[in-house]
């Protein structure tokens, strides 16, 4: 058991300050270290409800859910029971001769190619039964071979939810409580977003359970709901040897390696890279009233999890004080704590502003393979990041770079008057953009 620890009060004013100027309603932020946790909860549990966001208060983490997907299958692999290096095709009989070579290992990874689904239907008319989504997105092609590319696609982990319910016998959502219950995690649970304003207006404590996602069969691309006691727990487990063995633990904060030879900075649901020597891992997700971004160090101990109930366009303020509060509680353990250095490239940042911060098309003289590849065939819903947010940065600069054989990684600070944010930027030998992604 962790000793729990409150939130220093400069930090806390400061988070606070922050989280009113962004207009936040309520959120949560959990921070795990090394034996100790603190949690801060600020504002209603709803726009306008009038209650206290409190240690119970349920919050939908959106795509941060994923990683629990992972886990699942990292769980079944581990139990021997699936092989990560093998087609999907050989789990599940009915999907399309064009998806079914796949590895599941791709799928985890967003390696596959398989296009996004949600490019080509209405998020409120996606099918609730596995028949039904795989009678309408089977004619789907997908974009590029295995491992040509990179790009985000929620099918993926459609798929690997339908595969968790094919092998453990059950569905998702049970299948998932199994493993919750297994650990003796409450404060967790499977759920739909609409559950989790629901469950706040009722009172509902951590056990609380959404039976109708117990028997959703298209799942698994981020139906996770925590508390704030339930995600100091998880977040516990995840730093922690009981869920997995070293080796799948090490596969979950694993980067891919493309066919290219360069690596796809993303393990298994985890955005992974170093800071300075340290491995980082972080991941974002905002969907139907709610954002939450989580953060974790393996080799330090450390984590955070901030949750808001608010939904979309505030994941940028999430990033931040996600960064804010566990610098503050772990000096040295998010980019913030690196000063901005001489940058020995000034034409390539140059090149990677304008084009990341751009206002109009991408120009794919710029870009490696990979990266042209998703500019070109990813669609409006996938694209080469642009994060043009309405306003010139007032900085623009270089805090750390890590060269490589086949790439070079390079960290860039990004401010704004009223937050911080971190964007890294992979370049080949020959200067192409073949990387780019916000923290």
């Amino acid at each position: 058991m962790s000793h729990i620890e409150p939130l220093p009060k400069v930090l806390a004013e400061r988070l606070r300050l922050r989280a009113d100027a962004f207009g936040i309603p309520g959120l949560a932020i959990v921070l795990v270290s090394a034996g100790r946790h603190s949690i801060w909860v600020h504002g209603e549990d709803a726009p306008g409800s009038g209650q206290n966001v409190t240690e119970q208060t349920w919050f939908s983490v959106a795509s941060v859910g994923k990683h629990v997907t992972a886990l699942a299958v990292l769980d079944l692999s581990q139990r021997g029971l699936v092989d990560l290096d093998a087609p999907i095709g050989r789990y599940l009989t009915e999907i399309p001769p064009a998806w079914a070579n796949r590895s599941i290992l791709s799928l985890l990874r967003h390696t596959s190619g398989l296009p996004e689904y949600l490019s080509y239907t209405d998020a409120d008319d996606v099918p609730d039964r596995r028949d039904e989504f795989m009678r309408v997105y089977a004619a789907l092609q997908p974009l590029w071979d295995e491992g040509q590319a990179w790009m985000y696609s929620n099918t993926n982990y459609i798929l690997l939810g339908f595969l968790i319910a094919q092998m453990s016998g059950v569905s998702y959502g049970e299948a998932l409580h199994q493993i919750f219950k297994s650990f003796g995690c409450t404060g967790v649970a499977v759920s739909s977003p609409a559950w989790a304003r629901e469950a706040n207006a009722k009172g509902s404590c951590g056990t609380a359970i959404d039976e109708s996602s117990l028997l959703r069969q298209v799942i698994g691309d981020g139906d996770i709901s925590f508390t704030s006691e339930g995600a100091a727990a998880w977040l516990g487990l995840i730093l922690g040897d009981k869920a997995l063995d070293e080796h799948h633990r090490s596969v979950m904060f694993s980067a891919a390696t493309m066919k290219s030879g360069r690596p796809s900075p993303y393990g298994c649901a985890w955005f992974v890279d170093l800071l300075g020597e340290t491995p980082i891992c972080h991941h974002a997700g905002h969907f139907d009233g709610w954002t939450a971004m989580a953060y974790v160090v393996p080799s330090m101990g450390c984590a955070a999890l901030v949750m808001c109930n608010l939904a979309p366009g505030n994941t940028r303020a999430v990033r931040f004080l996600t960064q804010m509060a566990l610098e503050g509680f772990v000096p040295g353990s998010t980019p913030l704590a690196l000063d901005l250095k001489f940058d020995d490239a000034p034409d390539l940042t140059s090149v990677a502003r304008s084009q990341l911060l751009r206002q109009g098309a991408v120009d794919a003289s710029y870009f490696s393979e990979e990266m042209t590849r998703v500019a070109e065939r990813g669609g409006p819903v996938r694209n080469v990041i642009n994060l043009w947010s309405g306003q010139e940065p007032q900085i623009f600069g270089l805090i750390e770079s890590h060269e490589h054989p086949t790439h070079v990684f390079r960290r860039y600070r990004v401010s704004y008057p009223e937050r911080i944010e971190h964007l890294l930027v992979g370049t080949t030998t020959t200067g192409q953009i073949c990387w780019a992604w916000p923290l």
